[in-house]
Parts: C-alpha cells; structure tokens; sequence
C-alpha cells in the first residue's frame, strides 16, 4: 500500500483489532468505517463492508491481531480502497471551462461511483469528490 496512504489512515483514532475474523465480524456488527491492519496486510471498511483487502487477503486476518483506525469522515476508507485499486480515468476537466457544479450534477445524476481529484493548480493540496452510488 502507498506510504501516503498508510501515513494518512495511521493519523485517525484507533483502537486495538482482536480475534481475526471474529473480529472483523464485530467490526461489521458496528457497521465500523475505517482501516484494519495486522501490521502488515490493510482492510479497509465502510458501514462494515469490506471494500477492499492490499498487501495480503482475507486469509492473512484468520486469526490476526492489530489495530482498526477510525475513518474522521465515511469517504475516506471508500476513497483510499480505490486509489490502491486504481482504475480509468474518465475524463479532464478544468473549471474555468466547466465549472465543478456541472461535473457534480452530471455525476450524481448518473450514480457514478468513483471520485473527481482537484489538484492542478491548487496551492493548498489536493481535494477529492467522492461518489457511491
């Protein structure tokens, strides 16, 4: 998994993970949005749905210990699962041209799954839209 990502997810608050898969099944009793890990392979959750498994699989939290970090906002689990599955971009755009309202709208209306990044000149870092249809 990305060193940014993992940089990131080790910020948020978290508590320990015990018990594997018994565990995870907690987890998603809570409906727990968030990052699990055993140190070495990342699950990430969303509403206690796993969304995706990097650096090991489901086998590797059998019987595995760790830590669950506790995503701030819903979107985040959503988008780093898909920054690590990468996938197509779509299309370019620049707001001076389309203005982001129109993108949002266009999106929402389709129920795009996915997220729109605004990084080109943007002097305070990159800002994500996240969809989940």
């Amino acid at each position: 998994m990305e060193s940014q990502t993992v940089e990131r997810v080790t910020e948020w608050d978290s508590e320990p993970f015990t018990d594997g898969h018994a565990g995870l099944r907690e987890l998603a009793e809570r409906e727990f949005t968030g990052a699990v890990t055993d140190g070495v392979a990342w699950l990430f959750m969303l509403n206690g749905r796993v969304l995706g498994v990097f650096d090991g699989d489901m086998d590797r939290f059998a019987d595995a210990d760790g830590t669950a970090y506790v995503a701030p906002d819903r979107s985040l689990p959503l988008l780093f699962a898909m920054q690590e599955t990468g996938g197509e971009v779509r299309g370019e755009y620049y707001t001076e041209e389309t203005p982001i309202s129109e993108v949002d709208d266009t999106l929402q209306a389709g129920g795009f799954t996915g997220y729109v990044e605004l990084s080109e000149n943007v002097l305070s870092g990159d800002y994500y839209l996240v969809y989940y249809d």
